[in-house]
């Protein structure tokens, strides 16, 4: 299954790789300068060269990490922009100490050179940093905000897909008050292989659009492909979850005004509450699944609440074709 954390840590190598590249040429370029302000005899203390390369690629991979991951508050950034600075200021200053010359060229070097010059180049230094670390950070931000959407929304209804899904149900456990809505709608196969595959999506998009409406903070859609539609419902007792089901069937079955056609359609709504002992959101789902399919083998256009040990013929990974099941069941006449 993809996952996008896969990719970000991918890509987090190769910056991190590559900032260790890009901070030892500008450490390089900057102990050139110092060389070339001396002569031949300039010597380098081995120890301070090494902190002073160092301090520069582990700011720079302070700031890339920063900029990628994590919660990016006011706070943190202003810490990373100081510590930034912080290692900038000692990469600077201890590669300059880490040359060695004569003391007459020393001296004549840091009166005529180091006074008038290093506070203005290190301010300089740092305020580009900063303007650097800002921009790389947004754009980063706004690039990861465009592959997460990317990766986890239905590019047909806006809703959220099943990579959402798989990813909330491996991270998230069954609250206790939480309901599932698993809708499927019936005769979609019809409607697209009579009116065409356009009229299809027309209907999904629309489809998709009202179910928005029964979106909010503790109740979240998915669209798990097809023409099957997933509500998690954070709270919700089994009253309100049967009246939401209800409601959205209500809603579902409006007729639709499809490039000059007039379509309608019903749905089928299995229920799973998550007072069913033992529950993962993939047990949930499969409840509900299983509960959907009695819904339909009951009439259509309505809902039916998952009970416990209702479900061992129903969970037929050939559901529809009547294999694995009663006769009496696969044919509609009841059990």
């Amino acid at each position: 299954m993809f996952h996008l954390s896969h990719v970000l840590g991918r890509i987090r190598n190769r910056w991190f790789a590559a900032a260790s590249f890009v901070t030892g040429s500008v450490w390089s370029a900057h102990l050139a300068v110092l060389v070339f302000h001396w002569d031949d005899n300039v010597r380098y203390d081995t120890t301070l060269t090494l902190i002073s390369l160092l301090a520069g690629i582990m700011t720079t991979f302070l700031i890339f990490h920063l900029a990628l991951f994590g919660n990016k508050s006011r706070l943190r950034l202003a810490g990373g922009g100081l510590l930034t600075m912080i290692g900038m200021a000692t990469m600077y200053i201890t590669g300059s100490e880490a040359a060695i010359a004569p003391d007459d060229d020393r001296a004549h070097f840091v009166h005529s050179v180091l006074r008038p010059v290093d506070l203005f180049l290190l301010f300089g230094v740092l305020a580009a940093m900063c303007l650097v670390y800002i921009v790389a950070w947004r754009a980063m931000r706004l690039q990861r905000q465009a592959l997460e959407k990317l990766a986890y929304t239905d590019p047909l209804t806006g809703l959220l897909n099943r990579n959402a899904w798989d990813r909330y149900a491996e991270k998230n456990t069954v609250n206790r008050n939480a309901a599932f809505l698993f809708l499927d709608l019936d005769e979609f196969k019809s409607v697209n292989d009579t009116l065409g595959h356009d009229i299809g999506d027309l209907l999904i998009l629309e489809v998709g659009q009202r179910l928005k409406a029964f979106q909010n903070k503790h109740r979240q859609i998915y669209r798990l492909g097809g023409d099957e539609f997933l509500l998690v419902a954070l709270q919700c007792s089994e009253a309100s979850a049967q009246k939401t089901a209800s409601d959205m069937l209500e809603t579902i079955k409006a007729p639709y005004h499809l490039a000059g056609k007039v379509v309608h359609v019903s749905g089928s709504i299995g229920i799973c509450l998550g007072s069913v002992p033992g529950s993962s959101c993939t047990t949930m789902l499969k409840n509900a699944d299983a509960a959907m399919y009695r819904a339909k083998l009951s009439g259509r256009n309505r809902f039916f609440t998952y009970r416990e040990g209702v479900s061992t013929f129903f969970l037929s990974p050939l559901r529809g074709t009547g294999n694995g099941l009663p006769k009496s069941i696969a044919k509609g006449r009841g059990a």
